[in-house]
């Protein structure tokens, strides 16, 4: 895990560019305070800062160069697979490492070219040069694990992993993307290509750049809507020995490393699945739990720690007060830089990452990917209620973009004859937000949700969960859950694994019916029966119980304090964005009934975010 950054320019680069790529890779030193470097050609500059996971070695630090100077590279992320793609590569390249996953893609590249990115197993943002081609790919995994951004300007193409780095240098101007704002208050970010900076690009999960002196070209890779368009038949007890044999080997590939590993665990299912697998393989690991000091009738951290012991591993547990929460938000508001903290739960993910690394851990193992594999319980109640929400005819559907706000997210979800996913539906519903948007008219999130959900064309029962699905995979995982996970780790200098996002998990999962997947109206059925001989029945039949309960009291009570001396007062950003009185409001509203606490949280971290980029 590391921090990458680069220039590229077939004309020529010129000493100006090299020092500005100094600039950008000084801006990041969280991603890698192990080692930095540069490497440099006419044509091409490479920078790099290393979170040393494996091979501590300093031959394994970057920019690397393939052993002969045949190709160069800069990789954020693991390649899990190394080990066995490099026995296919032995005897016929050299290899300078001990076990290095950066030089066996090199090497990969040598004898499959870019097409090596579909053998690798992994969470990867990469830049490899063949100046011998006088070609540069920029790639990014499957998923999404892993960002990458860049920019072009007067011939000289700029790529980094995070956007304040690569504004750092100052070469293109800092202009709000006014479109990423207005899908941020309905889908809590903006779908790649666009971030919230105008000029600067994020690269789609599944998809690679190639830049020569003829321009740039974009291709897709990998597809998750290929396989949600495949149904596959399957029995239910031949898809739970598929899962649980690719659950093993992910679990497996991602316990490989020469640091130490602690597992987020926090009672429930895919955690409590991750600790089973990783105890098994290493004995060493430990367990690490947060809590909230008001404890509900079901406290996970009793469970957890009782599981940890079972399983013989170290546990470490911490206590989450109120004012504690408040300051994890107040510091990680404050380091946020690239988006808007969308979800006020992301400081307790940069928590986690201090803790770990006071405990000397580089890697966190997370349960980030089984929801989406087994479903989300909202699933079925959505299903049901667009069975009827899908007979009113077309003419009878513009009222529903008139309801108040508290009814509107429920039951405005028509675009032009589609039914939106209303689990995506994660800010305000889009006909409030145009009510009172004050800057350029013409967007629209749901147009963005609803040409996701048609690509899935496939006649089958459950093509509106398909369709889910592929928003999931396509928007809300790689452009908010795993940058959620992503950002707030790196900050702390911490890699964050998550096995249940193991492409070969995902691709299977997508193509067998939901009725399967959520066999007796269950979320996670096939989970839950893999976990029936591996998990205790205190675990398999507890509620899930999250952060819901420190959350509540923050935003009934602390939030709207700071919301007023922010969002409220004269001139305040976010008030170019979306009417003054629309803001005052949701203050009232929440004040008089606290159901819109989390709306409001919604703007003020947009304000606080604005306020810093914003002259």
């Amino acid at each position: 895990m590391c921090g990458i950054s680069g220039i590229v320019n077939f004309s020529g680069i010129t000493q100006e560019w090299k020092n500005h790529l100094h600039t950008i890779n000084s801006a990041m030193p969280h991603r890698g305070p192990d080692a930095d470097g540069f490497w440099f050609d006419d044509f091409v500059g490479l920078g790099h800062r290393r979170l040393s996971i494996l091979d501590l070695s300093t031959s394994a630090n970057q920019p690397m160069s393939q052993a002969e100077g045949r190709c160069h590279i800069v990789f954020n992320g693991e390649i899990f697979n190394f080990a066995e793609i490099r026995k296919e590569l032995e005897g016929k390249y050299p290899f300078q490492t001990d076990h290095s996953d950066t030089e066996v893609i090199l090497n990969a590249y040598l004898e499959w070219g870019i097409d090596c990115v579909l053998r690798f197993n992994g969470m990867f943002a990469i830049g490899l040069y063949d100046p011998i081609k006088k070609v540069f790919f920029l790639v990014r995994d499957r998923i999404g694990k892993k960002p990458l951004h860049y920019f072009e300007h007067q011939g000289t193409l700029a790529f980094c992993s995070e956007i304040h780095a690569l504004l750092a240098a100052k070469v293109i101007p800092k202009e709000i993307n006014e479109e990423a704002i207005f899908h941020y208050l309905t889908l809590l970010t903006t779908p790649a290509p666009a971030t919230f900076f105008k000029g600067v690009s994020k690269l789609e999960a599944g998809h690679y750049l190639k830049i020569t002196s003829e321009g740039i070209e974009k291709r897709q890779y990998w597809n998750i809507a290929d396989y949600l368009n495949d149904p596959q038949s399957i029995s239910f007890d031949k898809a739970v020995e598929e899962t649980e044999s690719l659950l093993e080997s992910a679990e497996n590939l991602r316990l490989i490393a020469d640091v130490p590993i602690t597992s987020a665990l926090s009672g429930g299912l895919d955690s409590s699945l991750n600790l089973y697998y990783s105890s098994l393989v290493n004995p060493q690991i430990s367990a690490l739990t947060l809590s909230y000091e008001k404890t509900s009738a079901y406290d996970e951290s009793v469970s957890a720690k009782k599981f940890a012991k079972e399983r013989g591993v170290e546990f470490h547990h911490h206590i989450i007060t109120d004012e504690l929460f408040q300051q994890l938000i107040k510091d990680y508001v404050g380091i946020q830089e690239d988006v808007p903290m969308g979800d006020p739960n992301t400081s307790l993910v940069y928590y986690l990452g201090k803790l770990a690394r006071e405990m000397d851990c580089k890697v966190l193992m997370v349960g980030e990917g089984g929801d989406e594999l087994g479903g989300y319980p909202n699933y079925l109640k959505m299903q049901k209620r667009n069975a009827i929400l899908s007979k009113i005819p077309s003419i009878a559907q513009k009222p529903f973009s008139h309801l108040p706000l508290r009814w509107a997210k429920q039951l405005d979800v028509f675009h032009e004859g589609t039914l939106i996913s209303q689990s995506h539906i994660l800010g305000f519903p889009e006909s409030t937000v145009r009510k009172h948007w004050m800057a350029e008219k013409g967007f629209s999130s749901y147009r963005v949700l609803a040409k996701l959900q048609n690509e899935i064309k496939v006649d089958a029962p459950d093509r509106f969960l398909r369709g889910v699905s592929n928003v999931e995979y396509q928007l809300r995982l790689p452009e908010l859950i795993l940058p959620r996970i992503d950002y707030p780790s790196m900050a702390a200098s911490i890699e964050a694994r998550s096995p249940m996002v193991d492409y070969r998990l995902v691709e299977a999962s997508a193509r067998w019916p939901f009725e399967l997947r959520m066999k007796g109206g269950k979320t996670k059925a096939i989970f839950r029966e893999i976990a029936k001989d591996k998990l205790p029945d205190y675990l398999l039949n507890a509620p899930k119980v999250g952060f819901g309960m420190m959350l509540t009291p923050f935003l009934n009570k602390t939030l709207p304090k700071w919301y007023a001396t922010s969002v409220l007062k004269p001139n305040a950003p976010i008030q170019k964005y979306l009417s003054p009185s629309f803001l005052e409001e949701l203050h009232r509203e929440q004040l008089a009934h606290q159901r819109y606490g989390f709306y409001l949280w919604i703007v003020y971290a947009l304000n606080v975010w604005l306020e810093k980029h914003t002259s």
